[in-house]
C-alpha cells in the first residue's frame, strides 16, 4: 500500500502543477458562464425587434380581435414592469386579402406567401379557414376549412402561432356563447380557473419544533440542484480520469511503466494511479463546490445545500472517480497510442453519460422503480443516487450506504482488471486491440 501511495502522490503533484490543469480548472466555469451569457444575450437581441407575419382571414371576422390583442400585447403584456422595456419581439401583422374559395386559388396564394417567407420578407403566415366558426367533429382527420393553419420553415417559430391560436379561439368561443345568450362578463366569471399552488413537503423544523411549508425558492432550487450536482460530478470525472488515461499511454510509449513494474505489482500501480486521480478530482471539486456555495449564498439558497448533502456528494464523487477512472485507465493500459484510445473509450463514455439521460425520470419520481433500480447499478449509482438525495424526497439511509458499498466493490474489481490488462498490454506495442482481447486478458491474464 505504501508504494501505491507513493505513485498516487507523484501522479497528483505532476497533474496539479501543470499549467494545463490550472487553465482547465479556471476555464470550465468561465466557458459555462459565457455559454449561459451568450444565450441570454441572444434572447435579449430579439427583444423589441419586429417579426412580420401575414394573416389570411378567409372568414373576414378576426382582424379586429387580432389587432386589439396585438396592441395589448405590445403595450402591456411584453413590457417589463421594472425597466419598462420590451422583453419579447413585436408582432407586425400584415392582413392579406384572401383568394377565391377554390382549392387551386388557395394553394396558389399559399405558394406566393411561402415564397415571400423564403425570401425573408415574412417569418411565416397564418391561414384561417372559412368555416372555423363551425364546430369541427371531434374524430376523424382535421378539416382544412375548419382549422387555422400556420406555415413557416422555422421549426421553433411557435410563439406567434400559439398566441394567434389563443386569440382566435377566444373570439370563436365568445361568438358561440353569445349565440346562447351569454354575456362576456358571465363567460369570464364561469371560466375563472381555480388557482393551484405547488409546494414541497410540509416539514418539522428540528430547531424550533414548528411545522412549516417549504418555500417556493426551495422547490425551484431542489429541482435545479440535482442537475447541477450530476453535471459537476460528470465534469470532474472527465477532467481527472481522461488525463490519467493519456498519461498511462505516454508512460507505455516512453518505457517508464516497465521500470515501475519492476518495483510494484500491476494492481499496486493501477491503485496508486487511481488514488492520484481521486486526489485530483477532490481538488477540482473543492474549488467548484466552494465557488458554488458562495454563489448560492449570494442568492439566498445556501440553506438548501446541507452539510449532509455535501458529504454524500464527496463520497459518491470519490466512488464515481474510482469506478470510471479504473475503466479509463484500463483503456489506456490496452491502447498502443492516443489515437487508439478514442475508439476504446467510447463505450466507457457512453456508460458515463447514461445517468444524465435518466435524470428527468429521477426528478419526476425520485423513489420510483427506475430511480431505485438505477441507484443500485454500480456505474450509474453515484450520479443517480446523488440526484435522488438532492431532491426533496426522503431516501432511506440504507439505500445510499448499500449503493456506496456496491460501487466500491465494483471499483476495486475494475482496478484489478485494469492491472491485468496493463500487464499484458504493456508488451503489445503497436498492435490493435479489440474488446474481446480485453475480456480475454482479464479472464486469462
Amino acid at each position: 500500500m505504501r508504494r501505491a501511495l507513493l505513485i498516487a502522490r507523484r501522479d497528483y503533484l505532476a497533474a496539479v502543477r501543470t499549467r494545463a490543469f490550472i487553465v482547465s480548472l479556471l476555464l470550465m466555469p468561465i466557458l459555462s458562464s459565457l455559454a449561459i451569457g451568450f444565450q441570454v444575450m441572444t434572447a435579449q437581441a430579439e427583444r423589441g425587434t419586429t417579426k412580420r407575419y401575414a394573416v389570411v382571414d378567409r372568414t373576414r371576422s378576426f382582424r379586429e380581435a387580432l389587432e386589439e390583442a396585438n396592441t395589448r400585447r405590445t403595450n402591456v403584456e411584453i413590457v417589463d414592469p421594472k425597466t419598462k422595456l420590451l422583453n419579447a419581439p413585436i408582432y407586425g401583422l400584415e392582413f392579406v386579402e384572401p383568394s377565391a374559395d377554390e382549392p387551386d386559388a388557395v394553394q396558389q396564394q399559399r405558394l406566393l406567401l411561402s415564397q415571400r417567407h423564403q425570401r425573408g420578407e415574412l417569418e411565416g403566415f397564418l391561414d384561417i379557414g372559412p368555416d372555423v366558426l363551425l364546430v369541427a367533429p371531434r374524430t376523424g382527420p382535421p378539416d382544412d376549412r375548419r382549422s387555422v393553419r400556420f406555415q413557416s420553415e422555422k421549426a421553433i417559430e411557435r410563439d406567434f402561432s400559439t398566441w394567434a391560436g389563443r386569440v382566435i379561439n377566444d373570439a370563436v368561443q365568445a361568438r358561440r356563447f353569445a349565440a346562447h345568450g351569454l354575456t362576456p362578463e358571465m363567460i369570464r366569471e364561469a371560466q375563472t380557473p381555480v388557482r393551484q399552488q405547488f409546494k414541497g413537503a410540509t416539514r418539522l423544523d428540528p430547531a424550533s419544533g414548528k411545522i412549516a411549508d417549504s418555500t417556493d425558492d426551495h422547490r425551484i432550487v431542489s429541482f435545479v440542484l440535482p442537475a447541477i450536482l450530476v453535471a459537476m460530478m460528470l465534469m470532474v470525472v472527465v477532467l481527472s480520469a481522461v488525463p490519467a488515461m493519456q498519461g498511462i499511454v505516454e508512460e507505455k510509449q516512453q518505457r517508464i511503466a516497465e521500470v515501475l513494474l519492476g518495483c510494484v505489482t500491476p494492481f499496486e500501480m493501477m491503485l496508486g494511479k487511481l488514488l492520484g486521480v481521486v486526489a485530483v478530482s477532490l481538488t477540482i471539486a473543492t474549488v467548484y463546490l466552494g465557488g458554488g456555495y458562495l454563489v448560492a449564498g449570494r442568492f439566498g439558497a445556501a440553506s438548501v445545500v446541507s452539510p449532509a448533502l455535501i458529504a454524500w456528494f464527496v463520497v459518491f464523487l470519490v466512488l464515481a472517480v474510482l469506478a470510471y477512472g479504473s475503466l479509463f485507465m484500463a483503456v489506456g493500459a490496452a491502447a498502443g497510442d492516443l489515437k487508439e484510445t478514442q475508439s476504446l473509450q467510447m463505450p466507457v463514455t457512453f456508460v458515463a453519460v447514461m445517468p444524465i439521460l435518466l435524470l428527468g425520470t429521477i426528478l419526476r419520481e425520485p423513489n420510483g422503480k427506475v430511480a431505485l433500480v438505477g441507484s443500485f447499478i454500480p456505474f450509474s449509482s453515484p450520479m443517480l443516487m446523488m440526484a435522488r438525495l438532492s431532491t426533496s424526497a426522503e431516501v432511506p439511509f440504507w439505500q445510499p450506504a448499500l449503493a456506496a458499498v456496491g460501487v466500491l466493490v465494483t471499483a476495486l474489481a475494475c482496478v484489478w482488471a485494469a492491472g491485468r490488462i496493463f500487464r499484458v498490454g504493456l508488451l503489445l506495442q503497436g498492435k490493435g486491440v479489440r474488446m474481446s482481447d480485453l475480456v480475454r486478458w482479464v479472464v486469462r491474464g
